[in-house]
């Protein structure tokens, strides 16, 4: 059955790379940053570790910056994840054509279909969460030292792929006390956690260098520094709630609540598939009562969460085959609506999701948007900025000749683009606790003063503060961008002649 399974996958990453190559989509702005990071390669980076930028750093150099460069990383794992479920399957059933079935199961998985083709940070964590998980198992039966050493290189992996792998250590050291205490007697437990420890060494280093940046971020994301503007915040409970039936394509997050059920406690058989993803759904659900959270913030938790679906899909497939037909239909319609959203308006549904409301519209327009830009840069007059870290990231990507671009922070959280235009960073935490130091002490304008901006924006004129940082403004160009049939973006692109070198950023935190 693995040798049929591989040649299954490959067909399934051929597909892929075809889609790649022919996709409507141009890279979503945090693939664009990600890519963009791996320019300057670091320890570490502001708002997310630096696995993703070695990685694109690799493909890059080895196919160029192209999207087939960035997106064969999805690709890959996603060959990858497949082969894990079957070998996680394969351990806790014992059944081979079982494991199979559940191995491809995923293909129908909206949530598992997007990690396999845009590549953001989720997409290794998704693997390495995995990974680890069937690394404790193995590690757990055989308690062989080679499988702890593992699971710690791999916990390691998945920390720097993003910060999230954290809650595998709790569940997993509960795990390890449930199913096999004496091994806290043993070096093995403790062995794997200092090799996973050892991999956190640079990010915390650099976060030192830059006065503890990324735990001010994930702070900020989490909510816990400040109040609530309504609690409970029920749409916001309501809208993640929407989110992850959605990621499991609808009938098969309720096969997972079944499941979770159904293995609550420890004697139960599944109970391991349980532990490793309901508390983490469980934290993301809860702290939507708090605040606003993204629908892939728990993705990674539907690793296990998937295969316990899975089970009880295919365990209830015969008995309730005239509720799992329409399953499996509404899954595949769900991910050929995901690959080509216009299918909607083709067989009568676009109101069901609105151009503007559609939310692969994030990976529309940024090419058009890029050749536009192309048209009136001179790389040895002008610079190209925005005021947005996600629009700098794109045009940097889809502008000929991939400049370098920046950010004039207005009104916006800290980005990894303020960070790189930092001159004296010491400086830098002065300034942003209110001492009143000249930009020109703090910020490294002095390359750009003299120079021409591109400023684009969604501004249709640029706020005073970048207009009186340079002489004068030229000229101002709107690019609409359209999206099955409706326009629902309008850049702005501004002429500005004569940077002084003494722009004022204003960062509203972080």
């Amino acid at each position: 059955m693995l040798k049929l399974l591989l040649w299954v996958n490959l067909f399934v990453f051929l597909l892929r790379v075809v889609y790649i190559k022919i996709t409507p989509f141009s890279l979503a702005p945090e693939e664009a940053q990600y890519w963009d990071w791996s320019r300057h390669l670091d320890l570490s980076y502001y708002s997310k570790p630096p696995l993703i930028a070695y990685l694109n750093w690799l493909s890059t150099h080895l196919l160029g910056n192209t999207e087939l460069a960035v997106r064969i990383w999805p690709a890959l794992f996603g060959f990858a994840d497949s082969l894990l479920v079957y070998f996680i399957a394969k351990e806790l059933f014992k059944n081979q054509k079982l494991a199979f079935i559940l191995a491809l199961l995923p293909l129908l998985f909206v949530g598992f279909n997007a990690l396999s083709f845009v590549f953001t940070t989720d997409t290794p964590l998704f693997f390495f969460w995995g990974l680890s998980f069937y690394l404790l198992l193995k590690a757990l039966k055989t308690e062989e030292t080679r499988y702890w050493v593992a699971l710690g290189v791999s916990g390691g992996l998945g920390f720097l792929s993003k910060y999230s792998m954290v809650f595998f250590f709790p569940l997993g050291v509960f795990y390890i006390w449930l199913k096999k205490p004496h091994l806290f007697r043993t070096f093995k437990p403790y062995l794997a956690t200092v090799i996973a420890l050892i991999f956190t060494l640079p990010v915390v280093y650099w976060n030192y260098l830059h006065d503890w940046v990324s735990f001010k971020h994930v702070l900020g994301l989490s909510g816990l520094e400040s109040h609530p503007k309504r609690f409970p915040d029920w749409k916001s409970f309501n809208n993640f709630l929407v989110s992850q039936i959605f990621l499991l394509s609808v009938g098969f997050f309720f096969y997972l609540l079944w499941g979770w059920f159904r293995n609550l406690t420890p004697r139960r058989k599944l109970f391991s598939l349980t532990l490793f993803s309901l508390p983490v759904y469980l934290f993301f659900q809860l702290l939507a009562l708090k605040k606003f959270v993204y629908g892939n913030w728990a993705g990674f938790a539907y690793f296990t969460g998937g295969i316990l679906s899975g089970y009880y899909f295919l365990k209830y497939w015969r008995k309730l085959i005239w509720v799992n037909i329409p399953i499996v239909a509404l899954a595949v319609f769900l991910n050929a609506v995901a690959y080509y959203p216009p299918l909607l308006d083709k067989v009568g549904l676009g109101n069901l999701i609105p151009p503007k409301k559609d939310p692969t519209r994030v990976m529309v327009g940024w090419r058009k948007l890029g050749e536009e830009v192309s048209k009136y840069y001179d790389p040895q007059r002008d610079f190209i900025f925005s005021n947005l870290y996600q629009i700098s990231a794109e045009l940097a990507f889809y502008v000929k000749g991939n400049p370098q671009t920046y950010v004039f922070n207005y009104y916006q959280r800290m980005n990894q683009y303020d960070l790189w235009e930092v001159k004296d960073f010491s400086l830098f935490v002065r300034w942003l606790e209110g001492e009143s130091i000249p930009p020109y002490k703090v910020f490294n304008w002095r390359p750009l003063k003299g120079k021409n901006g591109i400023f684009v924006s969604y501004f249709g004129r640029p706020p005073e503060q970048i207009l009186k940082s340079f002489q004068k403004l030229v000229w101002t160009k709107k690019v609409n961008i359209y999206w099955r049939g409706v326009k629902i973006y309008t850049y702005y692109i501004h002429y500005l002649k004569g940077f002084k070198g003494n722009y004022q950023p204003i960062i509203k935190g972080f």
